[in-house]
């Protein structure tokens, strides 16, 4: 995605401020509209842009003619990128399950040789951030255009960590909701890193549907853990808060990869059998099931679930205990086998594409089921024992947690009431339409009321 020139002015403004930089850098070129940005401030600077394909290229030369371009991978073992005194640049959102199937080699080429790259479905764009204070001067400085997912996203907490123990994070500003990539749906930041000179507070500006809030990060405290802004200190003489991670252990639900199959449309229970339309397998195979959509309520849906304590059983056991349930996942075998690019071939292509949690989750204990999105907090307390889907979270008491935490009611309340809705309002990711994400990182550090 280009850098539209509203942007690319706004971001060339903040990262020359207070400096004349003598060599820019933009190591993610793309047609040039940062450098050109940065030209129409300060004409005497050095350019020079990195861009990987030629016609982009070509054509970021066409609009920034004094600058120069270099085709290359900036990102490439060998790649050889000048020292500058500022780094700008609005790279490549592209997550690495995409980067495998589009361009392996590439995939293969970044996939652990950065902390960014080194833990889960990680994305390019925090090799960038990462790599960019290697390419700095002493004093140089980065801006860089991202999505505001890596402030608290799991595979990035590799990246937050190594930031942080260099003190490089000066300042993070969260767009919130606002959408400034057109054909595209991008929750935005900008971040300015320095090499570490001592280590201070990381400024955070976050957009929100009320307005800007700002807040001062501990990050070398933080680390790898989400990068959220905190809640109001407690009084003097007063201890802190406790948090509801302290007080309630949480678990993504679990992902099938295949609902269309997996989850039974319109089943009901008839004794022995589950019933979908002329589907018809062992209820024993089956567990009634909670997806986002359907927190609020009992469940409403069933769901195939070919395990047996949390291990999935091998075909021919399937076969032996439950043959209905076989019989209807032969027939999907093609469906199954075809996901993720065959990651599902042979003998465990019935098997869950993503089965996190599913002990927790299939356990009768009561537990309170949360949507991952929601506008307005919702619950629901399930004792069915019902399956977790991903998109959903649950939430029970730890053995440990103090009077009321360890009323699982009291938990219910909490996750339906106000206090959870303003949290959210302060740590979590907005989405369009007034929507707000939910998922560990922004539940666990929530203090409780």
């Amino acid at each position: 995605m280009f850098t539209p020139p509203g942007l690319a002015d706004a971001v060339a403004r903040l990262a020359l401020a207070g400096r004349r930089p003598t060599t820019v850098l933009d190591p993610a070129a793309g047609d040039g509209a940062l450098l050109a940005a940065v030209a129409r401030i300060q004409p005497t600077a050095r350019l020079v842009g990195i861009e990987r394909d030629v016609d982009v290229a070509r054509r970021g030369r066409r609009q920034v003619p004094g600058a120069r371009f270099v085709v290359a991978d900036a990102l490439a073992p060998d790649a050889v990128v000048p020292a500058a005194a500022l780094v700008i640049a609005n790279p490549p959102f592209v997550r690495s399950i995409r980067l495998r199937a589009d361009d392996p080699h590439q995939w293969a080429a970044l996939r652990g040789r950065f902390a960014a790259t080194s833990h889960g479905e990680w994305d390019v764009y925090g090799a960038f951030l990462e790599a960019s204070l290697g390419w700095l001067t002493p004093r140089g400085r980065a801006v860089m255009i991202v999505p505001s997912r890596w402030l608290t996203a799991r595979w990035a907490g590799p990246l937050r960590a190594h930031l942080a123990a260099r003190s490089a994070a000066r300042a993070v500003i969260d767009l919130g909701a606002s959408q400034l990539f057109a054909g595209a749906t991008t929750y935005t930041s900008v971040v300015v890193l320095e090499p570490a000179r001592a280590a201070a507070p990381m400024a955070l500006y976050q957009r929100g549907p009320d307005g800007w809030r700002a807040a001062a990060l501990d990050v070398a405290a933080l680390a790898d853990a989400p990068w959220i802004a905190p809640a109001a200190p407690a009084p003097r003489g007063r201890r802190a808060q406790v948090t509801l991670g302290e007080v309630a252990h949480m678990a993504k639900g679990a992902g099938t990869n295949a609902d269309g199959v997996f989850v039974l449309a319109g089943a009901v229970r008839d004794g022995r059998w589950v019933v979908a339309g002329d589907v018809v397998v062992e209820a024993e195979a089956t567990r009634p099931c909670l997806r986002g959509r359907d927190v609020g309520a009992p469940p409403v849906a069933w769901c195939l679930v070919p395990y047996l304590d949390g291990r999935l059983l091998p075909w021919a056991e399937l076969v032996a205990r439950w043959p209905r349930a076989a019989a209807y996942l032969e027939a999907n075998r093609a469906r199954l086998e075809a996901r993720e690019r065959g990651r599902f071939t042979g003998e465990r292509f019935h098997g869950f594409g993503r089965p996190q949690n599913l002990q927790f989750h299939l356990d009768p204990t009561p537990k309170v089921v949360v949507p991952d999105v929601v506008r307005a907090p919702r619950a629901w307390l399930d004792a069915t024992g019902a399956l977790v889907l991903d998109s959903a979270y649950a939430l029970r008491p730890r053995p440990t947690a103090p009077p009321p935490w360890d009323r699982i009611e009291t938990l219910a309340e909490l996750l339906r009431s106000d206090a959870l809705a303003a949290w959210l309002a302060r740590a979590s990711v907005p989405l369009r339409g007034d929507y707000r994400r939910i998922k560990t990182g922004f539940l666990a550090p929530m203090p409780l009321p």
